[in-house]
């Protein structure tokens, strides 16, 4: 998949959501989001509520993990539709505005960003999404707000090389809740760091 083709598609998806948004805005009410893929819960052993702040509440733990599992079906979601390359709509659900920051101190904004970055982070000018993994651990600050950090891992079909091969990054993500994204929550920060080098041009 080339940068012009991952522009293109994202620039579409953009596009298709600006003009969904617009119908929004004109029938005054929010339709409801797609259908959305089951996914397991996640596991209370991925889950830190020393740092929750509603410590007093007589259901601190319930809607501490709560909120973590709010999260984690987000993320569940949005590695689903990377592994299915719907790049566009992966970023839509949390981070249209969001930055990004990237090890060697590149900071991008949004689909466009990713798709201008995007061939030198595979390293590859030609590649599709094959899978997605990953193992993330969640610390809610409160229940509107929480930190997910972990592994991910994606793998992909590089056509340029001939090559099938799996990208791994630890990321540390912070999130809070956003009634008028899809999904009800909004990436505010993100920072990555490779756990092997990229392949792409290097200074």
């Amino acid at each position: 998949m080339t940068r012009a083709i991952i522009r293109a598609l994202v620039g579409v998806g953009v596009m298709v959501g600006s003009i969904l948004s617009g119908v929004t805005d004109v029938r005054a009410h929010h339709p409801p989001p797609p259908p959305t893929p089951s996914f397991p819960p996640v596991d209370p052993s991925q889950v830190d509520c020393t740092a929750f702040r509603s410590a007093n509440h007589p259901h601190s733990q319930q809607l501490c993990y709560d909120t973590a599992n709010d999260l984690h079906q987000l993320f569940q979601l949005v590695l689903y539709q990377i592994a299915n390359n719907n790049i566009a709509e992966a970023i839509q659900e949390s981070l249209p505005t969001s930055p990004q920051m990237f090890p060697d101190a590149t900071v991008v904004y949004g689909p466009d960003g990713f798709a201008s970055i995007a061939a030198d982070w595979i390293g590859s000018n030609d590649f599709i999404f094959l899978s997605t993994s990953f193992t993330f651990r969640y610390r809610p600050l409160d229940a509107n707000t929480a930190v997910g950090f972990g592994i991910v891992n994606f793998t992909v079909q590089d056509n340029e090389h001939g090559t099938v091969r799996t990208i791994s990054s630890a990321q540390t993500e912070l999130f809070r809740r956003n009634h008028q994204l899809p999904r009800g929550w909004e990436q505010i920060y993100e920072q990555l760091a490779y756990v092997q080098p990229l392949l792409g041009d290097q200074p």
